[in-house]
């Protein structure tokens, strides 16, 4: 077996374990969210976080416009149709799979947990929702878009150097998206924490199931 065979077997056996580890993480954080309206250190996390600059609200909201559910559903789509032009008809697969369940965990999750959004009295907040506050939707979104787009440039032929740095770029990107929700107000840390955690469950639960499939 060669060196790369050997690491795609690796993978493929560290997946199961991942999705458990990940689900048990994301299962222990909601309900931990849906006792209470925020946890330790949300609150002062979020403080830290408003202490930048305000120039900062135009790109903050910037990014939330882009990593909004429909948004993501849309380029999402795209994504998964160009990736049938190269014939890669698996990873199509799995990214309609995931964009399809998306939206219904991120309804499912709001609606079980039922968290209020963070309270205008305790932290300033730069927008408004009706929805509940965990897990963010913008974050599990803007998250599940970056992982599909990382993972179809990962596979592709582009050089390793490119390969890496949009790999890396991604998840800055994502990084930053979490910080924007917490700056705007809209979403305590742990909220934006159970989006990744949740995020991640799903692409790798689907991720199994189309390679069983």
């Amino acid at each position: 077996m060669t060196g790369q065979a050997a690491s795609r077997e690796a993978r493929r056996r560290a997946g199961p374990g991942w999705f458990v580890v990940l689900l048990i993480l994301a299962i222990a954080l909601s309900s931990l969210a849906r006792a209470n309206d925020r946890l330790p250190g949300d609150l002062w996390l979020t403080r830290r976080a408003q202490d930048l600059p305000g120039v900062l609200e135009g790109p903050a909201k910037a990014i939330r416009l882009a990593t909004s559910t429909e948004t993501v559903l849309i380029l999402g789509v795209l994504l998964a149709g160009a990736m049938l032009v190269p014939r890669r008809r698996r990873f199509a697969i799995y990214a309609a799979a995931t964009l399809a369940l998306l939206p219904l965990l991120q309804s499912g999750l709001k609606d079980l947990v039922g968290r209020p959004r963070p309270d205008p009295a305790l932290v300033a907040v730069r927008d408004t929702f009706t929805s509940a506050s965990f897990p963010s939707g913008h974050v599990m979104s803007g998250t599940v878009l970056l992982a599909l787009l990382a993972l179809a440039v990962w596979q592709s032929q582009a050089p390793g150097s490119v390969r890496l740095a949009l790999a890396w770029g991604c998840g800055a990107l994502a990084a930053l998206n979490g910080l924007a929700n917490v700056y705007m107000g809209v979403h305590w840390p742990s909220d934006v924490l159970g989006g990744y955690l949740w995020a991640g469950a799903l692409l790798v639960g689907v991720g199994l199931m189309v390679r069983g499939a």
